[in-house]
């Protein structure tokens, strides 16, 4: 076999020691020798000035003030965060604080608060942006609540500004459970965290594969899998899972048989301990939906009969339900835990990828709702990305087969980023101040910022660099995660002129002629101007139809709504947007005369990974005798994605409602975010949405009743077709 040897190195299981969370000083008393914050603070953002003012102060003499640096642009802020690890225990975590504002106004200012997993991932974060805190106020108290993630990780709390004014924050406190937080009792310990063996890699080599040895990787991947998620110890976190993979891996590869290799295995499933109360797994109340794929624990002939008869009896365990690595949101998602993102090794090593691989394939195995909708397959994409992996020759390489592996399921949800990231990101690339929307298969110029560069708006980019952007939009499509053929479209439009050059060579069609133009290249910063400013939450349009737009639309907003539209023919609601607040609460029982249910979903399971039970029905509205009698036309496009989408089912439900669009992004329900070795971030749709009836959502997106999708002709001409529809069939 050519095979690297390893020296395994083998740490001892001794119990860690209980941490205890420290005291937090949120009274910004104590100042900087150097001015600016105090010891311990970090200052996150640009363009702003963060320090400690000695004249003014809620409380003491001291506090906290941000304070803009000359002219801010919209993505522009100011944010002074102190990080606390999580080495307590608790549901939720709660930040105090009290703020002024002078003369906020064009953005907001607010606390702040964001808590990542121990993985690193994003797990909840709270900037209070929605509350719109402008203007200039005197002193007031607010409060963040987030919960904590199962298993530690680290929490960032303090105050932000994104605004032209100035804010100050003093008497910032933080409570775990209600309590303060040096009450909070300490973050129980597992064995898994004290083996550190391969924190530095792996030492893993593998300089070409035979057949042989990718059928042994095949197998030990689904192995590895379903005992992380079945068996009873290492549930417990009785061992790290990542490195019991590393101490495996060389026998497996130099296994010369299957016979051979499935001693191997069978020795490894053997040695693992089993509590004295395992019994056989309850059976799950729920309407099951999907059962796990564990068809291939009685394949004999691949297994051998002793590993198939071990692996089935691991199946008939007893499992709580606690895994160290799985948990489940309140909303029924997914929560992953421990999954540790390696953040110091952006090109990992050949053992470290294959974990990469092992990791993203059983997560789909057992946790993603809508693995029966991958049309490709999935169990054939393990050995299909072996090879791949282990040969991913560096970082750019090895980030490559990962956005194939994502792009895989389907998924608009799904995608990376990373600090790490080298093939995408705005930090290492440049792109076009011009901004692209397919229309009618074609890359239609939507905005030129300066059209002295020879563009103008409706002008069709037909090639860069002399590729042809069909080209360049088939090379694109194995790369893009997004549920449909529309969406990734709308992927495509975001990174189309990403570039490290300093100019693009772009081909246009304009009006049957054609031409050439060579475009400077600059930063994604430089070229925000391409982009709209935000749309107003809501409008008339003439003095019979209202205008909503749930992207900046608030739910305070609601009786001014009720009030303008009282006599209006009807409404337009736009969601080719984000919605920035709970619909269900103000616009859905708006439109809707009753309750009626409009969705059910999908949960997964601790016990029993793979299986999915369906919920019940949920349902909007109220009862309503003074609902909005007039007609309800909702916009959709690719852009319409989640919870927009969700909105829209409701929605629709109204008597006199119509959606008018596009195929939306298919990709409804709450995500799960996870990390891959690299320092890669992901995430995934983690329930399954389906309408009451069992039809599916994902993937097909929520089909309009009208389908209309934008004309190079309607751009050149600066119309937004779409609402020019909805107006019309509103005053039909």
């Amino acid at each position: 076999m050519r095979f690297a040897t390893l020296v395994l190195l083998f740490a001892l299981s001794l119990p860690a020691a209980a941490q205890y969370p420290a005291a937090f000083d949120g009274s910004f008393e104590s100042n900087s020798p150097g001015g600016g914050l105090p010891y311990g603070w970090i200052n996150w953002g640009g363009n702003y000035y963060l320090e400690v003012d000695t004249s003014a102060s809620y409380e003491g003499h001291n506090a906290l003030r941000i304070t803009p640096l000359g002219k801010t642009g919209n993505h522009d802020f100011g944010c002074a965060v102190k990080r606390i690890p999580v080495t307590f225990a608790g549901k939720t975590i709660t930040l105090n604080g009290y703020l002024k504002l002078d003369s906020v106004a064009g953005g907001y200012g607010g606390l702040f608060m964001r808590v990542d997993n121990r993985s690193g991932a994003v797990y909840k974060m709270d900037n209070m942006r929605n509350r719109k805190l402008q203007g200039t106020t005197a002193w007031q108290k607010y409060s963040i609540h987030l919960p904590l993630p199962e298993g530690g990780g680290t929490v960032y709390v303090g105050a932000i500004n994104s605004s032209s004014g100035k804010v100050w924050a003093d008497n910032l406190e933080v409570l775990v459970d209600g309590k303060p937080l040096k009450d909070a009792p300490p973050l129980r310990v597992f064995k898994a965290d004290s083996d550190h063996a391969f924190d530095n890699g792996s030492g893993i080599t593998i300089p070409s594969l035979t057949t042989q040895q990718e059928k042994h990787l095949e197998v030990l991947g689904k192995v590895w899998g379903f005992l992380k998620y079945y068996h009873p110890a290492v549930m417990a976190g009785e061992y790290n899972w990542d490195y019991e993979l590393f101490r495996i891996l060389p026998e497996i590869l130099n296994s010369s048989s299957e016979t051979a290799r499935n001693e191997v295995l069978l020795r490894w499933v053997n040695r693992l301990t089993v509590p004295e109360e395992a019994r056989r797994a309850r059976n799950s109340q729920q309407t099951i939906k999907f059962k796990p794929d564990l068809d291939w624990l009685s394949d004999e002939k691949t297994l051998g009969p002793a590993l198939s008869a071990s692996l089935k009896k691991v199946e008939a365990l007893n499992r709580e339900d606690f895994n160290y690595y799985l948990g489940m949101e309140p909303a029924g998602n997914p929560a992953f835990k421990n999954e540790q993102a390696y953040n110091n090794m952006p090109y990992p090593d050949a053992g470290f990828r294959l974990l990469a691989l092992y990791r993203y394939w059983n997560i789909i195995q057992y946790c993603f709702p809508y693995k029966h909708l991958i049309t490709e397959g999935w169990n054939n994409k393990l050995p299909e990305f072996i090879p791949a992996m282990v040969n991913a020759a560096d970082t750019a390489a090895y980030q490559t087969v990962l956005l194939r592996l994502i792009a895989s399921i389907h998924d608009s949800h799904a995608g990376v980023s990373s600090p790490n990231l080298v093939i995408r990101g705005a930090d290492r690339f440049k792109t076009l101040p011009l901004r692209v929307r397919f229309a009618e298969e074609k890359a239609v110029l939507l905005k030129v910022a300066d059209e002295k560069c020879g563009l103008r708006k409706g002008d069709v980019i037909t090639a860069i660099n002399k590729e042809p952007v069909t080209a360049i939009v088939k090379r694109l499509l194995p790369l893009t995660s997004a549920s449909n053929y529309a969406t990734q479209l709308n992927r495509i439009e975001r990174i189309l002129f990403q570039t490290r050059d300093s100019s693009l060579l772009l081909d246009y069609e304009r009006d049957g002629a054609t031409g050439s133009v060579t475009v400077p290249a600059v930063t994604y910063k430089e070229a925000m101007v391409i982009y709209d400013p935000p749309v107003g939450p809501w409008k008339m349009i003439g003095e019979d139809v209202g205008y909503v737009y749930p992207g900046t639309f608030k739910n305070t907003q609601m009786d001014s709504i009720r009030e303008a539209f009282k006599n209006t023919k009807g409404m337009v609601i736009d969601l080719r947007s984000y919605p920035a607040d709970n619909l269900l609460s103000s616009l859905v029982p708006y439109v809707l005369p009753s309750p009626v249910p409009f969705v059910k979903f999908t949960v997964g399971s601790v016990r029993q990974p793979g299986q999915f039970g369906m919920t019940g029905e949920m349902k909007a509205g109220s009862k309503n005798k003074d609902y909005y009698k007039g007609k309800v036309v909702i916009l959709v496009n690719a852009t319409t994605q989640s919870n927009a989408e969700f909105i829209t089912m409701a929605l629709r439900l109204a008597p006199r409602a119509v959606v008018l669009g596009s195929t939306t992004a298919g990709a409804d329900g709450n995500v799960s975010y996870f990390a891959l070795p690299g320092g890669i971030q992901t995430l995934i749709t983690g329930i399954g949405v389906y309408y009451p009836d069992g039809r599916e959502t994902q993937r097909t997106g929520i089909g309009p009743d009208i389908v209309m999708e934008p004309t190079v002709k309607g751009i050149r001409e600066n119309r937004d077709e779409l609402l020019d529809k909805a107006l019309a069939i509103i005053r039909e």
